[in-house]
């Protein structure tokens, strides 16, 4: 079997780790304990009960002294290394006495990121968060569904929620409940030019990683040209969606922006997305942190390790990297966090460690459901 066939493999069965919600669109299937196979040598995925790759069961109460939440897509949660090697863990294990909840969830833009922390963060006690955001995400949260494979390698469209930007900024979430995945009509060709970035990217994949490397070195591809104006719909709603997590958190929070590989190998400018992201740290109390200048601390023959030869993620030499970065950055607002008095109403205070709040919390900013009372969608809070 050639390389090809075996990441073909590889991703069927990834997907298969993956279960419906009528929410989120999908999520991981929970108790999960499987080796997929992979170009690194295969990895270790475990899931919790609640459809998580973290090895902690979300309880209401702390376990440790301190302990952090943390969002984020494939990138956080971990393709292509095993649960115990990605950056929360090693962060972990540096942090003391500290619980790292990983709530990352594999193809997730920040969208589908921030309605997870909408549906657990007002039930949790908690110190400290992380939204780390991957940059390909101001192209993810424009869209409605993602092309997938299911079980039995079929391609497969799979919906998930989305936002819609008012002119006056408000954000209206749509697509609720979620649709089920359906096979996709191979009759029906993509439009547009999105569809005719993916048509070339899928064409030099199929020359080969190598050749893929040397199109980029040579012709220094902007892999998400998005970032290079403030008006663009998909930076519009990318910034508007952090604004709206930034005022709903009450504790201290930063937010990590997790570069694409052209940016740590340096054969793209950073520059644009920098700008933004700054422009966006300006106007909300959540501090931003660019994983890339920690990266771009070490020579280019390294940084070229920090990704797998044909999966463009994370392999375990970069998640050492940027939970050891990582670690610095958190453990200020840890402890900032564990002394502030449970949930204030200014942006940055932290939920006390051992004071329960005076009420129940069950959304934040929304009393918890009591017995008897009716579940309000998480997409009634969105609607105009």
């Amino acid at each position: 079997m050639d390389e090809r066939s075996q990441d073909a493999q590889a991703l069927g069965l990834h997907r298969r780790l993956m279960q419906y919600d009528p929410v989120l669109g999908y999520r991981f299937a929970p108790g999960l304990k499987l080796r997929i196979p992979h170009e690194g040598g295969g990895y270790l995925v475990r899931t919790n009960r609640d459809g998580f790759r973290c090895d902690h069961p979300i309880t209401v109460n702390k376990n440790r002294a301190h302990r952090l939440l943390v969002f984020g897509d494939s990138y956080t949660a971990g393709d292509g290394v095993s649960n115990g090697k990605r950056y929360t863990d090693l962060m972990e294990k540096q942090l003391p006495d500290t619980e790292i909840l990983n709530f990352g969830m594999s193809g997730s833009g920040t969208d589908q990121q921030y309605l997870i922390f909408r549906e657990y963060a007002g039930k949790l006690d908690y110190d400290a968060v992380v939204i780390s955001v991957l940059v390909e995400n101001i192209q993810r949260n424009l869209v409605k569904e993602r092309g997938w494979a299911d079980r039995a390698g079929e391609a497969i469209r799979v919906p998930k929620p989305w936002f819609e930007l008012s002119s006056d900024g408000g954000l209206t979430l749509k697509g609720g409940p979620v649709a089920r995945p359906y096979k996709a009509d191979r009759s029906i060709a993509p439009r547009g030019a999105g569809a005719l970035r993916a048509s070339l990217r899928n064409m030099v994949n199929m020359l080969g990683p190598d050749f893929k490397d040397l199109c980029q070195r040579l012709m220094r591809f902007q892999p998400l040209p998005e970032y290079g104006s403030s008006r663009s719909d998909g930076w519009k709603l990318l910034r508007a969606i952090l604004e709206r997590w930034a005022s709903d958190l009450t504790v201290p929070a930063v937010i990590a922006v997790i570069p694409v590989y052209q940016y740590v190998e340096e054969t793209a400018s950073y520059k644009h997305v920098r700008q933004r992201f700054d422009e966006l740290a300006q106007s909300i109390d959540v501090p931003v942190y660019h994983v890339v200048d920690d990266l771009l601390r070490h020579p280019a023959p390294m940084r070229r390790q920090l990704r797998f030869r044909r999966d463009c993620h994370f392999t375990p030499a970069a998640h050492t990297l940027i939970g050891q970065a990582l670690s610095k950055v958190v453990a200020p607002m840890l402890h900032a966090g564990a002394t502030c008095e449970a949930h204030p109403s200014s942006v940055g205070a932290a939920v006390l460690a051992d004071a329960p709040p005076a009420m129940p919390v069950g959304d934040i900013g929304r009393p918890a459901r009591t017995a008897g009372a009716e579940c309000p969608s998480p997409f009634d809070r969105f609607r105009a």
